[in-house]
């Protein structure tokens, strides 16, 4: 069993360093915006070697090409189980989703232990590799190798800053990216989503299914709104959403996306074909009067919406990194904005016209009938944009 390390306020199991002798990476440095870096780290490009591994420390031979074109070298020493990570440049290796790491963080001088948010399998230099990202109130999103820990990449934001050598710096965007490595060799990998495909056509066809027999359902047996008690249907609804916040929590955790080889991204479009099955169907109810059953199911979708885009956020928190993934080009920028435009008014109609609902209510349907055609109109359009959406950020389909 491994031992424990023990700092003031932190405990954890010894960390595995993943790099060896000779292991490097070669990165590209983009600085952006008003102002300038110090001289000391105006860098356009390094190169960084590990040099002797012993235990838990190492040190790196890190090679520097200077805006001016100079070029400099440095050593850097590394040791886990003391939190020296040079600015996280390398972190112990196999951390998942949850775990952490302890970090000296000489920079604020505040030592703490830092989490590892999420990790996805990404390609990365030409081969597919499980990539890991962690942040903290002073740097923004890192991404890591996990097998080795290696550092990958950032985008980080520099705004009003005064370094300790006095050096202002305006309003710069830090954009480092891994370039080349010899710690893997790029690998031939042909992409098939066709499992995936033909699980959607399924998914889209056993939705058709049953939301046709729903409404044929519907039409044989009219059972008149006010057969049930206000009460009861308030009972419902209460169960209704605590159901749904317990399959969708549940789903979350303990879906085996990996294990079936969907993606979260191919999972979520899934489950909104489904909702916006569930929608048309909940309004086909209304317009047959029957504003319970109407209710209800949409009560569902608005609250299985807003427990997956919580979740979303918290798994994956909005930062510049993240957001240049949706905007790197004209047709991801435009798509995107696209979705959030019909989006967030179909949301938001929604849940307002889930929440005017009153059980045994009369005035309701009068009151949300523009509420209702605009959750429509405005719900359609955001699922197709959606699906093209989709199909631009991860798929071929587009180039």
């Amino acid at each position: 069993m491994p031992s424990l390390i023990i700092f003031p306020g932190f405990a954890f199991e010894d960390p595995i360093v993943g790099v060896k002798e000779g292991d490097w990476i070669e990165f590209e440095v983009i600085i952006e915006g008003k102002g300038s870096m110090p001289p000391t780290h105006d860098v356009t490009w390094m190169r960084m070697t590990v040099m002797e591994v012993e235990g838990p420390a190492f040190s790196m031979n890190v090679t520097s090409r200077y805006s001016n074109g100079t070029i400099g070298t440095a050593i850097w020493p590394y040791n886990f189980n003391e939190g020296e990570h040079e600015g996280w440049t390398v972190i112990p290796a196999n951390l998942s989703t949850g775990d952490t790491f302890y970090d000296l963080a000489r920079h604020t001088e505040q030592p703490v232990n830092v989490t590892i948010l999420r990790e996805e399998e990404k390609m990365v230099l030409g081969a597919m590799r499980t990539v890991t990202y962690g942040h903290d109130v002073v740097r923004d999103v890192k991404i890591w190798d996990k097998k080795t820990g290696f550092f990958l990449g950032s985008v980080e934001p520099i705004k009003n800053k005064t370094t300790k050598s006095g050096h202002y710096i305006e309003d710069l965007v830090v954009t480092t990216n891994a370039i080349a490595t010899n710690i893997w060799q790029p690998q031939e990998i042909e992409s098939d989503d066709s499992g995936f495909y033909w699980l959607f056509a399924l998914v889209l066809a056993a939705t058709a299914l049953v939301s046709l027999i729903a409404i044929i359902i519907g039409r044989k047996k009219k059972i008149p709104e006010n057969s049930l008690s206000s009460a009861s249907q308030t009972k419902i609804a209460i169960l209704s959403i605590i159901g749904i916040i317990l399959i969708e929590i549940g789903t979350i955790l303990f879906f085996p996306f990996n294990s079936i080889g969907i993606s979260f991204a191919q999972f979520n479009l899934i489950m909104q074909t489904i909702w916006t099955a569930v929608v048309l169907v909940s309004m086909w109810f209304r317009k047959e009067g029957n504003y319970f059953v109407h209710e209800i199911t949409l009560l569902i979708v608005m609250c299985a919406w807003i427990i997956g885009f919580s979740a979303v956020i918290f798994m994956d928190p909005l930062s510049l990194a993240s957001l240049e993934a949706f905007s790197n080009t004209t047709l991801r920028l435009i798509m995107n904005l696209l979705h959030g435009v019909f989006s967030v008014p179909a949301i938001v109609f929604g849940i307002w016209l889930v929440a005017l609902w009153r059980p045994n209510s009369t005035s309701f349907p009068g009151k949300t009938k523009k509420l209702a055609i605009l959750t429509t109109a405005f719900w359609i359009p955001s699922y197709i944009v959606g699906v093209l959406d989709f199909m631009v950020l991860h798929t071929t389909f587009f180039g």
